[in-house]
């Protein structure tokens, strides 16, 4: 109990989060009451692993689990809270945009699927798969140079700053998203729905690519040469021609019905309307 009142008193005269490391039965009441608990292997039985949070073989083991894991752990989750509430922000802010323009109506240029699969897949799949593998520094890095480990005691990568300034950038790229689109299309036909189209497309580019440019490990290790450019600008090229080739000859010389139609809907809009189109200009 002596080991547990040491603990408590710590956490009541300071705002420092606490840790404990024991090593058998009698350490289980200071390792409960630490923020972090760790179980040494003894020879006092497992009692001490069931109440701990990290459990290891040997002591050494503690300097990996705190400069290594508890880095990278501390610099995902903080890039991860930040970019949960900018990527809703700029949702919620697109969407406010648009209310104010249709003067609170109940009408809406997004549709509720988008909205639902923006938040499910679009942007959280992306967001799971960086938090659990993005590295800012590798293992070598952090235990070479220990004293890397203070950036996450002083919060660097994750406070109110860091917040407001995320908050605006979001503004200002909800502003981008709605009224670029907004002010091109003001003056032609082009129904909100489709408008609402092209705004949940760019939010959703959007957000990933600033998630993109917070990624530290793997990917920017090869964008600086141009032999990445050449391969990915070839790959695209070699996957489309074919069929952009088969799409360009079927329209131009073997159209359907319906592409026929298509067209004279999209090159006759303008023209008075007269009369029927003729059927003979249809293949059966």
């Amino acid at each position: 109990m002596q080991k547990a009142g040491i603990v408590i008193l710590i956490k009541n005269r300071t705002d420092e989060m606490t840790l404990a490391i024991g090593d058998g039965a009698n350490d289980v009441s200071m390792i409960q009451k630490a923020d972090v608990g760790i179980r040494i292997s003894g020879q006092e039985g497992r009692q001490a692993v069931m109440a701990s949070h990290f459990a290891m073989g040997q002591f050494r083991f503690l300097v990996p689990l705190l400069l290594v894991h508890g880095h990278w752990n501390y610099q995902r989750m903080a890039c991860m809270i930040l970019y949960n509430f900018y990527r809703n922000s700029v949702f919620v802010f697109t969407l406010f945009w648009y209310v104010l323009f249709t003067a609170f109506s109940l009408s809406t240029a997004i549709t509720e699927w988008s909205s639902v699969l923006y938040s499910v897949i679009y942007t959280a799949l992306p967001t799971i798969v960086v938090g659990i593998l993005d590295k800012d520094l590798s293992r070598k890095t952090l235990l070479e140079y220990p004293q890397l480990y203070g950036a996450g005691q002083r919060g660097e990568c994750n406070n109110l700053k860091l917040f407001i300034l995320s908050m605006m950038d979001s503004v200002w790229q909800s502003l981008a998203i709605f009224f670029i689109p907004y002010l091109a299309y003001r003056h032609s036909t082009v129904d909100g729905a489709s408008i609402g189209d092209l705004w949940i497309l760019a939010v959703v580019i959007l957000v990933n690519l600033r998630l993109g440019m917070d990624v530290f490990r793997a990917i920017f290790h090869v964008m600086g040469t141009w032999v990445f450019w050449f391969c990915l600008f070839a790959v695209l090229m070699a996957g489309m021609v074919p069929r952009f080739a088969t799409k360009a000859f079927t329209e131009l010389f073997k159209p359907s019905n319906v592409q026929i139609a298509r067209d004279l809907e999209k090159f006759c809009n303008d023209e008075p309307y007269t009369s029927e189109v003729s059927m003979s200009m249809f293949s059966y």
